[in-house]
């Protein structure tokens, strides 16, 4: 009787996915299990048709269907590309020399000039792509 409801307790929870995948996969191939597996399998009683469909799903749920991948236009990739690689290197300039115009002084006696580098026109930016999302 402890056996039964060792058993019972397998084929429930979490396991039970797992165990009906086990089982589907061991109806159609039984060697593609481990032959523990197999033998337990082999010792149910149990309709295996309506294990088979309870393993796989409903019969009127949609397959799982892979898109064809759809080949990106090169000159949209392109003008996509090259206003990013533009930010990412005024950014790292930022980074690198912004402290050099940095205003540390609170009276405001010593401006610092203007980097060439920290200028967005550097990088081919114009005022209308300052405020572009």
């Amino acid at each position: 009787m402890a056996g039964i409801d060792i058993l019972a307790s397998a084929f429930s929870g979490a396991n039970a996915a797992f165990l009906g995948d086990l089982y589907a996969r061991w109806a159609t191939d039984p060697g593609s299990v481990d032959p523990s597996f197999a033998e337990l399998f082999g010792t149910l009683n149990e309709d295996s048709r309506a294990v088979l469909e309870e393993a796989t799903g409903a019969s009127w749920a949609p397959r799982p269907v892979r898109p064809e991948p759809v080949p990106a236009p090169v000159g949209d990739l392109r003008a996509a590309i090259i206003p990013s690689l533009r930010a990412l290197m005024l950014v790292r300039s930022y980074r690198v020399r912004g402290h050099l115009e940095a205003r540390l002084d609170p009276l405001g006696l010593q401006v610092p000039p203007p980097h060439p580098e920290l200028d967005p026109a550097t990088y081919g930016f114009t005022q209308a792509d300052l405020d572009r999302p």
